[in-house]
């Protein structure tokens, strides 16, 4: 359901003492909520009206119970219906407001029943159960909080002393209002599509063959001498380097016989002279 948040704000001024009241606003400030129960009660036609008013009351108990001096620092604060369902919670005069405010909406005879230290709702019906009657009218209990109380149970810490009753009027909801008149925003023709068209299959790359291996140039043989005219230089150096030993051995022994004996000096042993500086 969706809540207006600066209506929601507005209730932290609203005076807070009136239970009826209280009931009375949540009626209409929940009325989303109330047709929730009534679309679902549409879908599910076998129920009696004991199975609506207790799948009612199944969803206010499973709200957790939290006190008033805790959550909001006051030792009495009465919740408005749609307080209680945003901070998730409440007492019992909360969770009562709130299955008021349902049960009344849904076109249900209710009053509020005081008991010591308590609160909790009568509804008026064809139910078995504990309940009470007030100005010709019997009410049934309705404990709202815990889980798994139905209607025409009282739960044992509940005492029977009724204090006080406060009956309640039935105002059902009516169905959501429809609008005056509803535009339909207009939208631009949706575009023809353009489909592309099947795209031929790509014809793989031909792999290219493998080159056939080039035979290798046949290496020349360097043992070989392919130069003339190196062979013939080196032919040469070699005669020339061996015709000079040879020439000199010949002039050696050929042609400086002749001319040895001029210059041998001989000695004369045979001479008698003692003298030194004799020839």
């Amino acid at each position: 359901m969706t809540i207006d948040l600066e209506r929601y704000n507005s209730y932290s001024g609203k005076e807070r003492y009136d239970i009826p009241k209280l009931v009375e606003e949540g009626r209409t400030t929940i009325s989303n909520l109330t047709r929730e129960f009534q679309r679902i009660f549409k879908q599910n036609r076998s129920w009696n009206r004991q199975d609506r008013v207790d799948f009612v009351l199944s969803f206010v108990q499973s709200l957790p119970y939290t006190l008033d001096d805790v959550t909001t620092g006051f030792d009495e604060f009465r919740r408005y219906a749609v307080e209680t369902l945003i901070e998730g919670g409440g007492d019992c005069e909360d969770t009562t407001i709130l299955v008021a405010a349902i049960l009344r909406g849904l076109g249900e005879e209710t009053a509020l029943i005081f008991t010591p230290g308590h609160i909790a709702l009568g509804v008026s019906g064809d139910f078995t159960g504990a309940s009470l009657t007030y100005d010709g009218t019997k009410y049934f209990y309705c404990e709202t909080t815990g889980t798994g109380w139905t209607v025409g149970t009282l739960p044992a810490s509940v005492g029977k002393t009724v204090e006080a009753i406060v009956p309640l009027s039935p105002s059902k909801v009516g169905p959501a209002p429809k609008p005056d008149k509803v535009t339909t925003p207009e939208v631009d023709p949706t575009p023809d599509i353009l489909v592309p068209e099947p795209q031929k299959p790509k014809p793989e790359p031909k792999k290219p063959k493998p080159e056939e291996p080039k035979p290798e140039p046949a290496k020349k043989n360097t043992s070989k001498t392919s130069n003339p005219v190196g062979m013939v230089i080196a032919t040469l150096f070699i005669l020339v380097g061996l015709g000079i030993p040879i020439a000199y051995v010949v002039y050696r022994f050929v042609f400086a016989d002749d001319n040895d004996d001029d210059h041998d000096i001989y000695y004369d042993d045979t001479s008698e002279s003692t003298n030194p500086l004799d020839w």
